[in-house]
């Protein structure tokens, strides 16, 4: 029984790290740790099989699930030149398509986009605000502003690639600046 349980503790682990979607890694921490507790108990462990059972098991998974609740929140500034910022006018206007393509990647990748208009500076943005992408129309093109550290920007890239969301031109720049 116990080399039953410490090959399931490997494959357990191996399919946590292997895992491409965070929930499904998350469930299979927990279920090593439910499978470890069970494995301290065949060593005559009891007290260490409870500890992890309720700390690794139950609170570490539901900590886990609260901050994949809170990263999932994807949020993009749309830099408006000058001007009345309205909201209506822009979900409508010139970059539409590009926005609504930018809401089929955050449906496809289980986000919720949260697009804000406002007229302050891509450097203002960058500095008072924690952002995913900045967008900043630039003679009729976009050019969107990335952290270079953020995990999203790649599979945006692909997903930018393989639709081609309208006829006009943007480009990605990745930023050093620090997102907190």
């Amino acid at each position: 029984m116990k080399q039953i349980s410490l090959i399931l503790l490997v494959v357990l682990a191996v399919y946590a790290i292997q895992s491409q979607k965070l929930r499904r890694a998350i469930i299979f921490m927990g279920a090593f740790s439910l499978c470890i507790s069970f494995v301290y108990m065949l060593y005559n462990a009891p007290d260490v099989a409870i500890a992890e059972a309720v700390i690794g098991c139950t609170l570490s998974t539901i900590l886990y699930l609260v901050a994949l609740k809170k990263y999932r929140i994807f949020t993009v500034f749309y830099h408006v030149p000058s001007g009345k910022v309205e909201d209506s006018y822009y979900g409508k206007g010139l970059h539409s398509d590009f926005i609504n393509a930018l809401k089929d990647f955050c449906a496809e990748q289980e986000l919720d986009p949260h697009i804000i208009y406002t007229t302050d500076s891509r450097d203002e943005i960058m500095e008072n605000n924690m952002y995913s992408v900045i967008l900043e129309p630039v003679n009729g093109d976009l050019k969107l502003h990335v952290h270079s550290e953020n995990c999203k920007v790649d599979d945006l890239e692909i997903f930018l690639e393989s639709k081609k969301p309208y006829p006009y031109v943007y480009s990605i720049v990745r930023s050093k600046e620090v997102i907190e």
